[in-house]
């Protein structure tokens, strides 16, 4: 039973819905929000709201009274400074596992990625498949924050969580937006053809997931996978395009043409170098060298994890949520 949670990253896309989740279950939830940030969404769910930096001294009375720590705060980009993902993905992760660890707080669930295996293509992807994803620092940082989690799995009962490769949902302002943006100025290319598969995440079957891990059985330190759908980018795409009533893409680039492209894009960054991120990144195009299918058969087994919400279901409700923003 989940008495009080704690949720850090609690304002972003997947937190926001975790929080939701929680509150639905009338858990009673305490985020961490960085200073500055419009909090309401949050206050409206009824969430004690603390105000802090994962990467700083942790706010007084933060772990007081928490069951269960849900650590998402996370520097998600696939581009930027090594020492920011350093500070914020390694050591803010090491900063709540003292805390909790230190406060006596019993679960500690950790969000991971699976960018933590390289992107060379799983057909059969698991939670035993080599952790060896270094194409960028965001990979290579939430690597060794899972390494930091599995250290004090003796102190606490840690669970390590790996979505989909493309969560989305209600709350997402990268992933469909951006593609939706591309299909209606009819720009968006498929790489390859769009042939290889990838394993989703629909954001409120993953929050789901992530409050019955919390109250797993068995051994601290376990990794789980929790995703749902899988289909081919082509399938993924078109899917999107017919939700949102825009045309199909229907233009393909080679994928080496794509991998040379990002390359150069990175390059010209890297030794201008340019403001912002590039328009295209090699971890980008390695979405699409193979497929990437990893399985939720653990976390069915282990606490019945059982997404609810279908891929027509869930895009229906993303394209409701962005319309009601405009």
């Amino acid at each position: 039973m989940i008495e009080r949670a704690l949720v850090s990253g609690a304002n972003g896309f997947i937190g926001s819905n975790l929080c939701r989740c929680l509150r639905q279950q009338q858990v009673p939830v305490r985020a961490l929000v960085l200073p500055g940030e419009d909090a309401t969404q949050l206050t409206d769910l009824g969430v004690e709201v603390m105000r802090g930096d994962i990467t700083a001294t942790l706010p007084a009375g933060l772990f007081a009274g928490v069951s269960h720590v849900f650590h998402l705060a996370a520097i998600p980009s696939d581009w930027g400074p090594d020492a920011l993902f350093q500070r914020v993905n390694v050591e803010g992760t090491r900063h709540m596992l003292e805390g909790a660890a230190s406060a006596g707080v019993p679960r500690f669930i950790h969000m991971s990625s699976l960018a933590v295996h390289r992107y060379s293509g799983h057909a059969r992807g698991d939670e035993n498949t080599p952790r060896d994803g270094d194409i960028n620092a965001y990979c290579r940082t939430k690597r060794a924050a899972e390494q930091l989690v599995e250290s004090f799995s003796g102190a606490l009962h840690c669970t390590i969580i790996r979505p989909g490769v493309v969560p989305y949902g209600p709350g997402d302002r990268l992933s469909l937006p951006g593609i939706v943006d591309a299909l209606e100025r009819r720009i968006y290319l498929h790489v390859g053809g769009g042939r290889t598969r990838v394993c989703l995440s629909y954001v409120e079957n993953l929050a789901e997931g992530l409050v019955q891990a919390a109250q797993r059985d068995g051994a601290s330190g376990e990794a789980f996978v929790l995703c749902d759908d899988v289909v081919s980018w082509r399938t993924f795409v078109d899917a999107i395009a017919d939700t949102f009533e825009t045309p199909r893409a229907r233009g393909s680039l080679p994928l080496a043409l794509a991998w040379v492209m990002a390359l150069v894009t990175e390059w010209a960054w890297r030794l201008l170098p340019l403001s912002g991120q590039p328009p295209l990144t090699r971890y980008r195009i390695s979405l699409f060298r193979g497929d990437l299918v990893f399985s939720a058969d653990k976390a069915r087994a282990a606490f019945g994890y059982a997404p609810a919400v279908s891929l027509q279901q869930g895009l229906a409700r993303t394209r409701d949520w962005l319309q009601a923003r405009h």
